[in-house]
């Protein structure tokens, strides 16, 4: 006898196997529903993990970078103290051999003016314009300790005016018409007086006048007139 059963289809067949694993997989997550596992919390529970991951990890590196700048500044510091102690050491150091050439110029000075002693070291004339002049008076102090000196000074140009000889004072030649300039230190000083001279005047030589306080004895130097940067030119 003939089987008349006709063969069931073929996507009637794959249409079953979808729908069993579709119960399995459905009975599989009812189970764990009901054993309190939910896919979706899940899912919403590696969400919120993965945030705070993040958060952690950006924590962690802020965390880092001040740990980092920490560090830079404590180097910075330990430098800066470092940089700091061998500046003080250096300074220490130029003060003292500063001192020591200061007490070796002190005796030399001693030893060539005597203790105590005041005077023109040095005396410079300068042209500024046509008839005008800078004069610079160095005064250099000879003392063994740090003595003050204070006084005033002063000084007179000698030379001809015409066929005649004349004797021009500070008051006269100093555009302020100052009859003395005031003076004070330890060791030198350099004084500038700024003088103009008359037309037909034709200076020889200076005088500088000056005196420790208001009633010692006036001490004096002389000096020949020369201007600096000029060649000397022969009398007529």
């Amino acid at each position: 006898m003939s089987d008349n059963r006709k063969p069931i289809p073929r996507w009637r067949a794959l249409l079953g196997v979808a729908i069993a694993l579709m119960l399995v997989y459905a009975g599989f997550e009812l189970g764990r529903l009901s054993a309190g596992y939910s896919v979706v919390s899940a899912t919403i529970e590696r969400i919120d993990l993965s945030g705070r991951n993040r958060a952690l990890q950006d924590e962690n590196r802020a965390l880092q970078r001040r740990a980092t700048t920490a560090e830079v500044g404590q180097r910075v510091d330990r430098q800066s103290q470092t940089d700091i102690q061998r500046m003080m050491s250096e300074l220490q150091a130029e003060t003292a051999r500063q001192q020591q050439e200061l007490q070796f110029y002190r005796g030399l000075a001693v030893r060539q003016f005597g203790s105590g002693t005041l005077r023109v070291q040095e005396l410079r004339v300068r042209i500024e314009e046509e008839r005008r002049y800078r004069v610079l008076i160095t005064l250099v102090q000879a003392a063994t300790r740090d003595t003050l000196a204070s006084g005033t000074v002063t000084l007179t140009v000698t030379g001809r005016q015409g066929d005649a000889e004349r004797v021009l004072t500070l008051a006269e030649i100093e555009p302020a018409r100052r009859r003395e300039l005031p003076f004070s230190l330890r060791f030198f000083q350099q004084i500038e007086v700024p003088v103009e001279l008359p037309l037909d005047f034709v200076p020889d030589s200076l005088h500088v006048e000056y005196r420790l306080g208001r009633n010692a004895e006036p001490r004096r130097q002389s000096f020949d007139w020369r201007v600096e940067g000029r060649a000397e030119t022969p009398p007529l």
